[in-house]
């Protein structure tokens, strides 16, 4: 038996892999029917275990992680984007209602769901498959049944069927590809990973009086090159009065048509975080 090995392979992996590596080894040396127990029970485990708390100081928040996006990028969320988090803190109140638009798993939406207070809603909006499944779990984790609407469809400048294509369909994933194209059978195939998926897609103008969501007060827009498409079909939605703020990711090679569009509809640029380093968008938090 090749025990050595083994442990120096457990070793390089992340802990909700591991179970893979002893159940592999142990269909190799034992008995198939043994190993499909032992990787039941210990999926089963590796599901109950793999939670881990978000490093959000004000509230105990917790999420599920299975993937490496999760535990790299989700569960240091404040880290990684201070500013959205300094935004949510300083702009919710409770009976606030905050559109989440790229919600991924949720660490945003959970964080503003937990300075409602009691009173108010998130509505949580992710097209992703997987990032979607994992959001409504971590939902159900923190208790916020009651605050969160999570919602699985990609808003976009028009409805109709239009193409998403993932990066990788783990989730926790981000920087998907979503142009408001319309989907084709023809060319769709999967190819080195990237899943070009039919989704349902529609504007927001259009989904909120279609499903009586709650209107915004606050507006969090993070989706990765597609903030121009969701802008041109949220007009009549942001321009309402009660729509106090929006922090936005913009694509640099936006920066222009996104900026001149929310002007019209009555919003100024306040801040510009800084970021460590150069990168391919920039955010900016925009009010009356």
């Amino acid at each position: 038996m090749r025990v050595p090995f083994l442990l120096s392979d457990l070793a390089n992996r992340p802990p909700f892999d591991r179970h893979r590596v002893i159940v592999n080894a142990i269909k190799r040396w034992f008995h198939p029917a043994r190993a499909r127990q032992l990787d039941e029970k210990l999926a089963s485990a590796a599901r109950k275990k793999a939670i881990a708390r978000v490093d959000y100081p004000r509230a105990k928040i917790r999420i599920h992680v299975t993937s490496e996006m999760e535990r790299r990028w989700r569960t240091t969320a404040c880290a990684k984007e201070p500013w959205t988090v300094a935004w949510l803190d300083t702009q919710i109140q409770p009976g606030d209602v905050l559109y989440d638009l790229g919600a991924n798993v949720g660490v945003f939406s959970l964080i503003g769901a937990s300075r409602l207070k009691g009173r108010g809603t998130v509505v949580a909006f992710e097209p992703g498959y997987a990032s979607y499944a994992r959001l409504c779990e971590n939902i159900v984790l923190n208790g916020f049944e009651e605050r969160i609407i999570p919602v699985p469809l990609p808003m976009s400048s028009r409805t109709g069927l239009q193409a998403f294509t993932y990066r990788t369909i783990d989730p926790g994933q981000s920087r998907h590809t979503f142009a408001g194209d319309a989907w084709k059978a023809e060319g769709s195939q999967t190819t080195r990973g990237h899943y070009s998926q039919p989704m349902l897609a529609m504007t927001l103008d259009a989904a909120v009086p279609l499903f009586g969501l709650p209107a915004p007060t606050l507006v969090k827009l993070d989706v990765d090159g597609a903030e121009l498409h969701v802008l041109e079909g949220a007009q009549k939605t942001f321009a309402a009065e009660q729509v106090r703020s929006l922090v936005i990711e913009i694509e640099n090679e936006l920066t222009e048509p996104v900026t001149a569009l929310l002007a019209r509809l009555g919003f100024r640029l306040i801040d510009r975080p800084d970021r460590k380093r150069a990168a391919k968008a920039w955010y900016g938090i925009f009010g009356r």
